[in-house]
Protein backbone atom coordinates (compact mmCIF):
# COMPACT_ATOMS: atom_id res chain seq x y z
CA UNK A 1 0.00 0.00 0.00
CA UNK A 2 2.85 2.40 0.81
CA UNK A 3 4.45 1.79 -2.60
CA UNK A 4 1.13 2.53 -4.27
CA UNK A 5 0.46 5.65 -2.20
CA UNK A 6 4.00 7.11 -2.29
CA UNK A 7 3.80 8.50 -5.87
CA UNK A 8 0.59 10.32 -4.93
CA UNK A 9 2.23 11.85 -1.87
CA UNK A 10 5.22 13.29 -3.70
CA UNK A 11 3.43 14.24 -6.92
CA UNK A 12 1.88 17.58 -5.73
CA UNK A 13 5.39 18.87 -4.96
CA UNK A 14 6.58 17.80 -8.42
CA UNK A 15 3.49 19.33 -10.05
CA UNK A 16 4.12 22.61 -8.24
CA UNK A 17 7.77 22.66 -9.29
CA UNK A 18 6.87 22.02 -12.93
CA UNK A 19 4.17 24.71 -12.81
CA UNK A 20 6.68 27.31 -11.62
CA UNK A 21 9.32 26.11 -14.07
CA UNK A 22 7.09 26.51 -17.13
CA UNK A 23 5.02 29.41 -15.71
CA UNK A 24 1.94 27.23 -16.15
CA UNK A 25 -1.52 28.57 -16.89
CA UNK A 26 -4.72 27.20 -15.35
CA UNK A 27 -5.08 24.39 -17.89
CA UNK A 28 -1.54 23.08 -17.50
CA UNK A 29 -1.65 23.20 -13.71
CA UNK A 30 -4.99 21.43 -13.46
CA UNK A 31 -3.69 18.66 -15.71
CA UNK A 32 -0.58 18.36 -13.54
CA UNK A 33 -2.26 18.49 -10.13
CA UNK A 34 -5.50 16.65 -10.96
CA UNK A 35 -5.09 14.92 -14.31
CA UNK A 36 -1.86 13.01 -13.67
CA UNK A 37 -2.91 11.40 -10.35
CA UNK A 38 -6.32 10.65 -11.87
CA UNK A 39 -4.65 8.77 -14.73
CA UNK A 40 -2.43 6.90 -12.27
CA UNK A 41 -5.42 5.78 -10.20
CA UNK A 42 -7.42 4.90 -13.32
CA UNK A 43 -4.62 2.66 -14.56
CA UNK A 44 -4.68 0.82 -11.24
CA UNK A 45 -8.44 0.21 -11.31
CA UNK A 46 -9.79 0.56 -14.87
CA UNK A 47 -13.03 -1.24 -13.97
CA UNK A 48 -14.11 1.84 -12.01
CA UNK A 49 -13.49 4.42 -14.73
CA UNK A 50 -17.00 4.43 -16.20
CA UNK A 51 -18.77 4.98 -12.89
CA UNK A 52 -16.34 7.64 -11.68
CA UNK A 53 -16.55 9.44 -15.03
CA UNK A 54 -20.35 9.29 -15.11
CA UNK A 55 -20.57 10.67 -11.58
CA UNK A 56 -18.15 13.47 -12.48
CA UNK A 57 -19.86 14.46 -15.72
CA UNK A 58 -23.33 14.56 -14.16
CA UNK A 59 -22.21 16.86 -11.34
CA UNK A 60 -19.43 18.93 -12.90
CA UNK A 61 -21.11 20.48 -15.93
CA UNK A 62 -24.15 22.09 -14.24
CA UNK A 63 -22.34 22.88 -10.99
CA UNK A 64 -19.32 24.45 -12.66
CA UNK A 65 -21.49 26.67 -14.85
CA UNK A 66 -23.81 27.82 -12.06
CA UNK A 67 -21.12 28.34 -9.42
CA UNK A 68 -18.59 30.00 -11.72
CA UNK A 69 -21.23 32.29 -13.22
CA UNK A 70 -22.30 33.64 -9.84
CA UNK A 71 -18.75 33.86 -8.47
CA UNK A 72 -17.46 35.69 -11.54
CA UNK A 73 -20.54 37.93 -11.63
CA UNK A 74 -20.12 39.01 -8.00
CA UNK A 75 -16.33 39.26 -8.17
CA UNK A 76 -15.85 36.37 -5.78
CA UNK A 77 -13.14 34.95 -8.00
CA UNK A 78 -11.73 35.69 -11.42
CA UNK A 79 -9.67 33.76 -13.97
CA UNK A 80 -7.71 36.38 -15.90
CA UNK A 81 -6.55 34.04 -18.66
CA UNK A 82 -8.12 31.20 -20.63
CA UNK A 83 -6.58 29.04 -23.32
CA UNK A 84 -9.89 29.49 -25.15
CA UNK A 85 -9.34 33.22 -25.45
CA UNK A 86 -12.19 35.57 -24.64
CA UNK A 87 -14.86 32.89 -24.99
CA UNK A 88 -16.90 32.53 -21.81
CA UNK A 89 -20.23 30.73 -21.48
CA UNK A 90 -23.02 33.19 -20.65
CA UNK A 91 -20.37 35.92 -20.64
CA UNK A 92 -18.62 34.71 -17.48
CA UNK A 93 -17.90 30.96 -17.34
CA UNK A 94 -14.53 29.76 -18.63
CA UNK A 95 -14.37 26.24 -20.04
CA UNK A 96 -11.43 25.58 -17.71
CA UNK A 97 -13.83 25.70 -14.77
CA UNK A 98 -15.89 22.83 -16.16
CA UNK A 99 -12.78 20.77 -16.94
CA UNK A 100 -11.32 21.57 -13.51
CA UNK A 101 -14.41 20.44 -11.61
CA UNK A 102 -14.70 17.26 -13.68
CA UNK A 103 -11.07 16.36 -12.97
CA UNK A 104 -11.43 17.14 -9.27
CA UNK A 105 -14.57 15.03 -8.84
CA UNK A 106 -13.08 12.22 -10.90
CA UNK A 107 -9.85 12.23 -8.89
CA UNK A 108 -11.74 12.03 -5.59
CA UNK A 109 -13.97 9.23 -6.91
CA UNK A 110 -10.99 7.22 -8.18
CA UNK A 111 -9.11 7.77 -4.92
CA UNK A 112 -12.12 6.35 -3.11
CA UNK A 113 -12.28 3.36 -5.44
CA UNK A 114 -8.58 2.62 -5.09
CA UNK A 115 -8.17 2.95 -1.35
CA UNK A 116 -11.58 2.78 0.31
CA UNK A 117 -13.48 0.22 -1.74
CA UNK A 118 -12.58 -3.36 -2.55
CA UNK A 119 -14.34 -3.80 -5.87
CA UNK A 120 -16.40 -1.90 -8.44
CA UNK A 121 -19.86 -3.38 -8.44
CA UNK A 122 -21.77 -0.30 -9.60
CA UNK A 123 -24.75 -0.39 -11.89
CA UNK A 124 -24.32 2.58 -14.18
CA UNK A 125 -28.01 3.08 -14.84
CA UNK A 126 -29.53 2.20 -11.50
CA UNK A 127 -32.39 4.48 -10.32
CA UNK A 128 -30.18 6.33 -7.82
CA UNK A 129 -27.91 7.52 -10.63
CA UNK A 130 -30.91 8.73 -12.62
CA UNK A 131 -32.25 10.65 -9.62
CA UNK A 132 -28.79 12.13 -9.09
CA UNK A 133 -28.75 13.34 -12.70
CA UNK A 134 -32.29 14.67 -12.40
CA UNK A 135 -31.35 16.83 -9.41
CA UNK A 136 -28.56 18.52 -11.34
CA UNK A 137 -30.76 18.90 -14.41
CA UNK A 138 -33.32 20.77 -12.28
CA UNK A 139 -30.59 22.97 -10.76
CA UNK A 140 -29.31 23.92 -14.20
CA UNK A 141 -32.83 24.48 -15.53
CA UNK A 142 -33.61 26.84 -12.65
CA UNK A 143 -30.38 28.69 -13.34
CA UNK A 144 -31.34 29.14 -17.01
CA UNK A 145 -34.82 30.38 -16.08
CA UNK A 146 -33.33 32.91 -13.67
CA UNK A 147 -30.73 34.00 -16.20
CA UNK A 148 -33.34 34.59 -18.91
CA UNK A 149 -36.10 36.13 -16.80
CA UNK A 150 -34.56 37.75 -13.72
CA UNK A 151 -30.75 37.79 -13.93
CA UNK A 152 -30.46 40.18 -10.99
CA UNK A 153 -31.38 37.40 -8.56
CA UNK A 154 -28.14 35.65 -9.49
CA UNK A 155 -26.16 38.46 -7.87
CA UNK A 156 -25.89 36.49 -4.65
CA UNK A 157 -23.69 37.97 -1.95
CA UNK A 158 -21.52 35.60 0.12
CA UNK A 159 -22.25 32.94 -2.47
CA UNK A 160 -19.21 30.80 -1.59
CA UNK A 161 -20.35 30.61 2.03
CA UNK A 162 -23.92 29.79 1.04
CA UNK A 163 -22.98 27.13 -1.51
CA UNK A 164 -20.67 25.59 1.07
CA UNK A 165 -23.49 25.31 3.60
CA UNK A 166 -25.82 24.00 0.89
CA UNK A 167 -23.61 21.42 -0.84
CA UNK A 168 -20.59 20.62 1.35
CA UNK A 169 -21.88 20.46 4.93
CA UNK A 170 -25.12 18.42 4.44
CA UNK A 171 -23.50 15.08 3.45
CA UNK A 172 -20.93 15.45 6.22
CA UNK A 173 -23.54 16.20 8.90
CA UNK A 174 -25.86 13.50 7.58
CA UNK A 175 -23.12 10.88 7.65
CA UNK A 176 -22.02 11.95 11.12
CA UNK A 177 -25.37 10.85 12.51
CA UNK A 178 -26.34 8.12 10.04
CA UNK A 179 -22.96 6.48 9.41
CA UNK A 180 -20.58 7.56 12.20
CA UNK A 181 -18.01 4.94 11.13
CA UNK A 182 -17.60 6.71 7.78
CA UNK A 183 -15.20 9.30 9.17
CA UNK A 184 -12.36 6.94 9.89
CA UNK A 185 -12.87 5.50 6.41
CA UNK A 186 -12.63 8.90 4.73
CA UNK A 187 -9.82 10.26 6.90
CA UNK A 188 -7.02 9.53 4.41
CA UNK A 189 -9.03 10.91 1.50
CA UNK A 190 -9.38 14.20 3.36
CA UNK A 191 -5.72 14.30 4.42
CA UNK A 192 -4.33 13.58 0.96
CA UNK A 193 -6.64 15.92 -0.93
CA UNK A 194 -6.11 18.62 1.69
CA UNK A 195 -2.36 18.59 1.12
CA UNK A 196 -2.73 18.42 -2.66
CA UNK A 197 -5.33 21.21 -2.73
CA UNK A 198 -3.32 23.49 -0.45
CA UNK A 199 -0.15 23.12 -2.53
CA UNK A 200 -2.24 23.64 -5.68
CA UNK A 201 -3.92 26.76 -4.25
CA UNK A 202 -0.65 28.38 -3.23
CA UNK A 203 0.96 27.55 -6.59
CA UNK A 204 -1.99 28.92 -8.57
CA UNK A 205 -2.17 32.17 -6.60
CA UNK A 206 1.57 32.80 -6.87
CA UNK A 207 1.33 32.24 -10.63
CA UNK A 208 -1.72 34.51 -10.93
CA UNK A 209 -3.94 31.75 -12.32
CA UNK A 210 -6.92 33.00 -10.36
CA UNK A 211 -7.72 35.81 -7.93
CA UNK A 212 -10.40 36.75 -5.38
CA UNK A 213 -11.02 40.43 -6.18
CA UNK A 214 -14.15 41.18 -4.12
CA UNK A 215 -13.07 40.89 -0.50
CA UNK A 216 -16.52 41.96 0.68
CA UNK A 217 -17.89 38.63 -0.60
CA UNK A 218 -16.05 36.60 2.04
CA UNK A 219 -16.27 36.32 5.81
CA UNK A 220 -12.51 36.17 6.30
CA UNK A 221 -9.11 35.27 4.90
CA UNK A 222 -6.30 32.86 5.73
CA UNK A 223 -2.63 33.47 4.99
CA UNK A 224 0.26 31.17 4.16
CA UNK A 225 3.33 33.35 3.87
CA UNK A 226 2.69 35.91 1.15
CA UNK A 227 -0.36 34.02 -0.12
CA UNK A 228 -3.79 35.06 1.12
CA UNK A 229 -7.13 33.58 0.13
CA UNK A 230 -10.72 33.39 1.45
CA UNK A 231 -11.61 31.39 4.52
CA UNK A 232 -14.43 29.79 2.53
CA UNK A 233 -11.92 28.47 -0.01
CA UNK A 234 -9.90 26.92 2.78
CA UNK A 235 -12.85 25.33 4.59
CA UNK A 236 -15.17 24.26 1.79
CA UNK A 237 -12.64 23.22 -0.85
CA UNK A 238 -9.27 22.52 0.73
CA UNK A 239 -10.40 20.96 4.03
CA UNK A 240 -13.90 19.58 3.48
CA UNK A 241 -14.34 19.44 -0.30
CA UNK A 242 -12.92 15.98 -0.93
CA UNK A 243 -14.68 14.50 2.10
CA UNK A 244 -18.05 15.80 0.88
CA UNK A 245 -17.44 14.51 -2.67
CA UNK A 246 -16.42 11.08 -1.32
CA UNK A 247 -19.57 10.93 0.80
CA UNK A 248 -21.80 11.86 -2.13
CA UNK A 249 -20.11 9.19 -4.23
CA UNK A 250 -20.35 6.55 -1.51
CA UNK A 251 -23.93 7.36 -0.51
CA UNK A 252 -25.08 7.47 -4.13
CA UNK A 253 -23.88 3.93 -4.71
CA UNK A 254 -24.64 2.69 -1.19
CA UNK A 255 -21.02 1.84 -0.50
CA UNK A 256 -21.83 1.83 3.19
CA UNK A 257 -23.71 -1.46 2.86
Amino acid sequence: MIKIFLPLIIWPIIASAISFLVRADVMISMLLFLGVPAIYLSARKPSCIKMAALFSVIASVPLAIVIDYVMELTGGWFLPYSVFGDFRLFGYVTLEQIIWLFLYLYLVAMFYENFLDQSCTHQLYRPAVKYFAAVFFVIFALFLVALLTAPKILEINYFYLKIGFLLVLPPIIFSLFKFPDFYLKFFWTGIYLLSLSLIYEITALLLGQWTFPAERQFIGYVSFGIVRFPLEEFIFWIVLGSVAVSLYYALLHKKSE
